[in-house]
């Protein structure tokens, strides 16, 4: 069960092009420094996904969508976060609604489903998609692992790069559970090859971070138990909206945390 979730979830792994004109101004060093200077924020994130397949036993093609939004608000220095998580998942004529809260204290990330607070382990996608603070780490990353170039829009900057997943996994730190979660026996069971994939960031003129998109056309493989081998092809795209940087915010524990239960008790 873990393992289909982590299929169906890869939307969230990966998790506005504009008129980009010369490069002028903007340093890469200047973003460097502000990232480093971003204590809070607020986060306004969409996502889709869309996915196919075929059915080797009746050899249909299944579709599968998934589209939703996640808002919030975070506290890098002391380490908390919460928001509103919402997804529609639309598969063979049914949809299915999820509106879950969630609160970040730390290392710790839990969900409320039906009114209960739930503690999500490290190894689940929901786990990073609940952090939105990482964004400002994934930006960073992209800085120092990609050649990049800042150009001069009408309104501030933006760069643009192409990526594949692997580097957006680097990217995301999500490399670990990842080869963990795909791998049985020390074999890779899922392999994901990147038709095309890019981000691109945009920046206030002081080199805050304002928006973040990023598209990726993928095609996954996956060995089953009986070695024969499945193709699943994806088209994922992701947006952030960063505002109220180092605004004051407060951020509570919500009531009822301390008696979290773990997260994959909702599937047993």
């Amino acid at each position: 069960m873990k393992r289909l979730m982590a299929l169906f979830l890869i939307g969230f792994v990966v998790l506005a092009s504009g008129c980009i004109g010369q490069s002028v101004g903007l340093t890469e060093e200047k973003v460097l420094e502000a990232l480093q200077s971003i204590e809070t924020a607020s986060y306004d994130q969409n996502f889709s996904m869309s996915m196919h397949f075929t059915d080797p036993d009746t050899n249909k093609t299944i579709n599968f969508t998934m589209s939703g939004r996640v808002l919030g608000v975070f506290n890098k220095t002391a380490g908390l976060e919460k928001g509103n998580m919402s997804m529609t998942v639309h598969m063979m004529g049914m949809d299915v609604n999820m509106d879950w809260p969630y609160f970040v204290n730390n290392s710790s990330v839990y969900f409320m489903v039906d009114g209960k607070w739930y503690n999500v382990s490290p190894d689940d996608d929901l786990y990073s998609q609940a952090r939105g603070s990482l964004n400002v780490d994934y930006i960073r990353n992209l800085l120092e692992e990609k050649n990049i170039t800042i150009e001069k829009l009408a309104d501030g900057y933006a760069f643009r790069v192409n990526v594949t997943f692997w580097e957006f996994v680097n990217a995301t730190n999500q490399t670990g559970y990842l080869n963990d979660l795909w791998s049985v026996d020390g074999e890779r069971w899922v392999n994901v090859t990147t038709n095309s994939g890019w981000v691109e960031v945009h920046l206030r003129d002081d080199g805050m971070p304002t928006f973040i998109e990023t598209y990726m056309d993928l095609v996954v493989t996956i060995k089953g138990f009986d070695d024969r081998t499945e193709k699943l092809y994806m088209t994922i795209h992701d947006t952030v909206a960063l505002s109220n940087i180092n605004e004051h915010v407060r951020i509570k524990a919500p009531e009822g945390i301390e008696g979290a239960e773990d997260f994959e008790e909702m599937f047993w």
